[in-house]
């Protein structure tokens, strides 16, 4: 992000005011600053609207007119001294900062109680509510508390907000208030837990616990039930005393696997209690704590990712290291670059000016090498994304043109519900050569 930012700067300064070329690009500073944005993120096939729309585009004009204002100035201004994605990220989360004050958060709070509880409408608006109030710098000071307590109560906090928003009323108070109030309580809390070597000790035991349980889940594919259901039915499985234990737990851990695929919010909080239940005390823990300690804390839940954000994080990423390659001669030319700029929307013609080399060229070298690493791909958003693949795939009208990368390079991603759209997830990346041109 960073050096296309600078790249846009540095050609923005070439244009005279009022110009429509230098609007346009300035539009795409924009644009590229709010794409890693922490809050008003749209709901997967949904645009932003209400107060989440309102809070983007105060946030996009004030971008606009810092930057309208400093670009000309005849100092080094500090945008080209920026020079990491984090240093751009700050000065964003900065400004986003300002715009969430106390009617804002109360906005956001009052949007998050008119849904009902566990529905897609409320889990993102309690996201969105969380991250802003961490975001907004709304709460208490750290004042004498140690990072560690503070940052404990943070989350505690921002966790019983996600629990038990419902018990606010705004008839008592601001919404800011309210958090704060239990923001206070749980600081106190925090430091008395820390200076408790018992509830020391079983936390430490919780998160071993947690951890090797969320491994176990992880780890667990429907294809080990498969065959190991079939083994029993064959009666190939040698300890029959056994059979009905070990089956029962492949399907909960199963059934854990595609919780947290789908919500990873619940699935963490119910793997966190099975993992409480399993101490002896338990249950004291929980009396002495006065609340459920959330260690792995539940309330950064990130919005679902579309189909056009994974494979666009796959190649911004490389996770693996396996996009640099590029055009002979051409260095720069990779396979990052050149199918992050196709993902990104832009044209042959324009990646080929961009690049300097034939539209040939740039097209033979991408079919050929990503036809490769469409599996890789498929693997690496199955096993590191946490997707759940479909194997029985309903049947496309017309396939090479629905599920074609054409549909990944729109934002909303393929449209329908989820469920299809999953189903659709091996189709598109097969497909992702199709119809190139």
């Amino acid at each position: 992000m960073n050096k296309q930012i600078q790249q846009l700067v540095l050609k923005l300064q070439h244009y005279p005011r009022d110009n429509q070329q230098r609007n346009q690009t300035l539009a795409e500073v924009v644009e590229q600053i709010l794409r890693t944005r922490k809050v008003c993120r749209p709901r997967p096939g949904h645009p932003l609207s209400g107060i989440y729309l309102e809070i983007y585009q105060t946030v996009q004009q004030q971008l606009n007119h810092e930057i309208e204002e400093d670009i000309d100035s005849p100092y080094l201004h500090p945008y080209l001294q920026m020079t990491s994605d984090q240093e751009w990220g700050s000065w964003r989360d900065s400004l986003f900062k300002k715009v969430l004050d106390e009617g804002r958060l109360q906005q956001l709070a009052l949007e998050a109680q008119r849904h009902q509880p566990h529905t897609p409408e409320r889990f993102y608006s309690l996201t969105e509510l969380l991250n802003a109030i961490k975001l907004s710098g709304k709460l208490c000071h750290r004042g004498q508390f140690s990072s560690e307590v503070y940052d404990d109560a943070v989350n505690r906090t921002l966790y019983y907000v996600y629990q038990n928003l419902n018990h606010y009323n705004r008839e008592k108070g601001k919404f800011i208030a309210w958090v704060n109030y239990r923001f206070d309580k749980m600081l106190q809390k925090a430091q008395q837990d820390l200076n408790d070597p018992f509830i020391q000790a079983q936390s430490g035991k919780i998160v071993r616990i947690k951890y090797q349980l969320s491994a176990l889940i992880k780890s667990t594919k429907l294809e080990h039930v498969i065959v190991w259901i079939t083994l029993s039915i064959k009666g190939l499985i040698t300890d029959k005393t056994q059979v009905s234990k070990v089956t029962k737990i492949l399907i909960v851990l199963l059934l854990l696997s595609q919780l947290i695929a789908k919500d990873r919010t619940k699935g963490d909080s119910l793997v966190f209690e099975m993992a409480k239940a399993s101490l002896p005390f338990s249950a004291n823990l929980s009396e002495l704590s006065g609340e459920s300690i959330p260690l792995e804390t539940v309330p950064q839940p990130q919005t679902e990712l579309t189909l056009y954000d994974q494979v666009r994080l796959y190649f911004k990423e490389d996770p693996e290291n396996l996009l640099q390659k590029h055009i002979k001669n051409h260095p720069s030319a990779t396979l990052q670059v050149i199918g992050l700029a196709y993902l990104d929307g832009k044209k042959w013609q324009e990646i080929s000016d961009s690049l300097e080399i034939k539209i040939s060229s740039l097209n033979n070298f991408f079919q050929r090498n990503l036809r490769k690493l469409a599996p890789e791909i498929k693997r690496y958003i199955e096993e590191e994304m946490g997707l759940k693949w479909y194997k029985q795939i309903q049947a496309c009208p017309n396939p090479c043109l629905i599920c074609s990368i054409h549909k990944l390079r729109s934002p909303v991603g393929v449209k329908g519900n989820y469920s299809s759209t999953y189903r659709m997830i091996p189709i598109i990346v097969d497909n992702l050569l199709v119809r190139l041109n």
